[in-house]
């Protein structure tokens, strides 16, 4: 948790309204994992690890209270989970994987996770993205990989309500908390 004073989002004020509210999520464990398509086997052991199913098509997530998996790709997962038991799962996955062919790895210091929410926050999103957000993130347990102005972006849509954690390089995260809180201004000052 001392980490965060490292943080470039460390000196952010929140955003904190019924129409749009931002805030940087404390360090979140990310961890990306590699099984081929065809390996069934080792997509099963790790489902049942995890105690729910891989996604299986693009823009799915699945998870529970402990872990939440969103598909990258045919072969590629991103694994969120508490900090702290970023490096129980991934010996974990390696235990249980043994010598197959896999690919586990942390990329927690690669990502910072801003979360953006409230009613206004699909149009603070469309301001930058080019999603069509009718077509992809219309429900929760969705996401997509884009970007926000300039920044490279995966965003996964954690409730029906709208509210989303945005993951970005730390190298942007400051320009993109910046552009958020920018696009956020009209919609702040009628509420």
């Amino acid at each position: 948790m001392s980490n965060n004073m490292f943080s470039p989002l460390s000196s952010k004020i929140a955003v904190d309204s019924k129409a749009v509210k931002l805030e940087s999520v404390s360090f979140v464990g990310k961890i990306n994992l590699r099984i081929k398509e065809e390996d069934s086997e080792s997509r099963k052991i790790v489902s049942e690890f995890l105690r729910y199913n891989l996604p299986n098509f693009s823009g799915e997530v699945q998870g529970n209270n402990e872990t939440r998996t969103a598909w990258l790709g045919p072969n590629e997962f991103l694994i969120h989970c508490l900090d702290s038991e970023k490096i129980n799962i991934i010996n974990k996955i390696r235990d249980i994987l043994g010598n197959g062919f896999y690919s586990v790895t942390d990329v927690s210091d690669y990502y910072i996770t801003i979360r953006l929410s409230g009613e206004k926050s699909i149009e603070v999103l469309s301001k930058g993205c080019p999603l069509n957000f009718k077509q992809y993130l219309n429900i929760k347990d969705s996401c997509a990989q884009s970007y926000i102005s300039k920044a490279s972006v995966f965003i996964d849509r954690l409730a029906d309500d709208q509210i989303f954690d945005i993951s970005v390089r730390w190298s942007f995260a400051e320009y993109l908390w910046d552009w958020l809180e920018d696009a956020s201004k009209e919609f702040l000052s009628s509420h």
